[in-house]
């Protein structure tokens, strides 16, 4: 069998492209090389005894140092066992410590992140390595205090309630411990909420260092012969924010005759910075009772009403909560204590016409009675017929007259 030759033309062209090809493999092969990554090694969750604060220790991939031309991180995700989403966590450091529910498996994983020269500038991610770590619990879960709710009130102190578990005993003594980063140890409240002898609830202040990190708490109970479960949860204060209601409420008539609702942001020590606001206003309805509607909410303290809807409206009330710029999520404050009674214009044009009204029925009823008396004809109560001087008639009587006729003159008139 011959093999024809390719014509020279073709074969001058076909040189570039085995040129680009073998470029292009090469680059490959060499790429190659830096698309993986070593993950973690020896991946380790340990309790140092803070109330659900654990502490997540790994060590460095082999063979992967960080340079001034490329950058080793970690990305650390955790949560605890049954929550849908993850924490996540970008990191340099080999160590970290963060918060969970110790009633629950905690669940970690780590990954390497390379990035620089030694991989063409593109973030090259390793396999995870996983972790879990869960505490003995002693006790039924029956025994686990229940309906466990924490507010932080006006950013100044956190008030958290709860009520006794199914299966504790009579005469449980309950305790609240709490721990955040900057303290030396755990700390036991000093301030319970008590019902008939037992605690229930707990108020704690002065935590503006616990502010934006979590804070670890721990509600155990205690009674002879009987162990029960401990509740353990992880705060984050900026969360659990209930602002006061807003102050000086004020609704005022612009010139372009609009309504101007302005107020001041509540009193406490919540940034002002940090509040959104929901303005609802009351529209009548012909038959049924006033319905509320629900404003966008807003960071401004004033809101204006047009014209067109003043007629409708009849009241105004305002609330407040932590924004999103400060918090995930937070709790509405109470409505501002008695909300606006708006005046409509055509209640102030009324008011404005029954002055008027009575004047001018007064004067037309003097004139009435001044035009009855001068046509009056009847000696026995005529004014002009009476003498003052007469001793038949005193100056009592005379009295006595006029309020006769001018009672008759009301009546028929």
């Amino acid at each position: 069998m011959l093999h024809q030759r390719a014509p020279p033309v073709l074969a001058a062209a076909l040189q570039p492209i085995s040129l680009l090809s073998l470029m292009l493999a090469w680059g490959c092969v060499i790429s190659s090389s830096h698309t993986a990554v070593a993950p973690p090694l020896d991946l380790q969750i340990t309790d140092p005894g803070l109330l659900g604060s654990l502490d997540i220790e790994w060590k460095p991939p082999p063979n992967v140092q960080t340079s001034n031309d490329c950058t080793v991180k970690y990305k650390c995700e955790y949560r605890n066992a049954g929550d849908r989403e993850w924490k996540v966590i970008f990191t340099r450091k080999l160590k970290l410590r963060v918060g969970f529910d110790l009633s629950r498996t905690a669940e970690v994983k780590v990954q390497t992140l390379l990035k620089g020269w030694c991989t063409n500038d593109v973030e090259v991610q390793s396999e995870w390595i996983h972790a879990t770590f869960r505490v003995p619990l002693q006790g039924k879960l029956e025994s686990e205090v229940q309906n466990f709710h924490c507010v932080y009130h006006d950013w100044e102190y956190l008030k958290c309630t709860w009520q006794p578990g199914l299966l504790a005993p009579r005469g449980v003594n309950y305790g609240l411990y709490y721990w955040y980063e900057g303290l030396e140890h755990t700390v036991q409240c000093d301030n319970y909420i008590q019902d008939h002898g037992i605690n229930m609830g707990c108020m704690l202040q002065n935590l503006s260092q616990a502010e934006y990190k979590d804070l670890s708490i721990c509600v155990n109970g205690s009674v002879a012969g009987t162990s029960l479960r401990p509740l353990y949860a992880t705060l984050r204060l900026h969360n659990l924010a209930k602002p006061s209601p807003p102050q000086q409420l004020v609704v005022s008539m612009s010139a372009a005759e609009e309504l101007r609702v302005v107020w001041s942001p509540p009193g406490g020590q919540t940034p002002p910075q940090c509040l959104e606001y929901e303005v609802q206003l009351a529209e009548e309805q012909r038959e049924a009772k006033a319905a509320w509607a629900s404003m966008p909410t807003q960071v401004e303290t004033a809101f204006t009403i047009s014209r067109a809807n003043q007629s409708r409206v009849s009241c105004v009330r305002v609330r407040g909560r932590t924004n999103s710029f400060c918090a995930d999520e937070g709790f509405w404050s109470e409505w501002t204590q008695e909300c606006f009674s708006v005046t409509r214009k055509e209640v102030k044009q009324l008011f404005i016409l029954i002055p008027v009204i009575l004047g001018l029925s007064s004067s037309l009823l003097i004139f009435t009675l001044i035009g009855q008396c001068k046509k009056s004809s009847s000696p026995a109560i005529s004014i002009s017929n009476i003498s003052m001087s007469s001793s038949s008639v005193t100056s009592k009587r005379f009295a006595q007259l006029c309020a006769a006729q001018l009672l008759c003159l009301i009546c028929f008139s």
